[in-house]
């Protein structure tokens, strides 16, 4: 039995969803996803849900799509906020990849969406032939915590596949240590 062979039949993590969010970790948690993928010669869907009642969200989309102003992004359809999304990412994942001595994996999808992020994240992998969902795992503070409480959580508790946390706390990435 060959290496590739038996890594599928230790761990047979065939498509990984990943679930990105906006932060400056986010491309920590993708060189880790792509990482893995890549490993294991899997199939990688990326998913991004953007949460409509949160004004922070929209700053975040303006501050990654570089936009001059909310008036300005709002001024764009959400399909177009989707696609734009959807290309930065298609090349986020292109130049993590390129710098691989070998491309294993395959980048099935890139899906954005707007609604409640651990609802629609657990419905892809419910939905989908999912056999590990990806995530980041924020540190927040004891009061952000109760308050606000957190999407990992949700996704720890509720999702039907197992789940892989990626620490993000005082973390510095480059693809030589991933």
């Amino acid at each position: 039995m060959n290496l590739p062979e038996a890594r599928k039949n230790i761990m047979p993590f065939t498509h990984i969803l990943h679930a990105l969010d906006l932060s400056d970790d986010m491309h920590r948690t993708l060189c880790k996803s792509i990482a893995l993928a890549n490993a294991l010669e899997s199939h990688l869907t990326l998913i991004h849900v953007i949460k409509e009642t949160k004004p922070t969200t929209e700053l975040m989309i303006q501050a990654v799509l570089g936009y001059g102003s909310k008036d300005e992004m709002k001024q764009k359809s959400r399909e177009k906020i989707m696609g734009e999304l959807k290309n930065l990412l298609r090349k986020m994942c292109d130049e993590y990849s390129s710098k691989l001595p070998a491309c294993r994996f395959s980048l099935s999808g890139i899906i954005v969406e707007f609604g409640q992020p651990v609802n629609n994240i657990l419905r892809q992998a419910e939905s989908g032939a999912y056999d590990l969902l990806v995530v980041g795992r924020h540190d927040y503070g004891l009061v952000d915590e109760i308050l606000l409480g957190h999407s990992t959580r949700g996704l720890l508790r509720y999702c039907p596949i197992p789940v892989l946390q990626v620490p993000l706390k005082n973390c510095t990435m480059t693809l030589s240590n991933v």
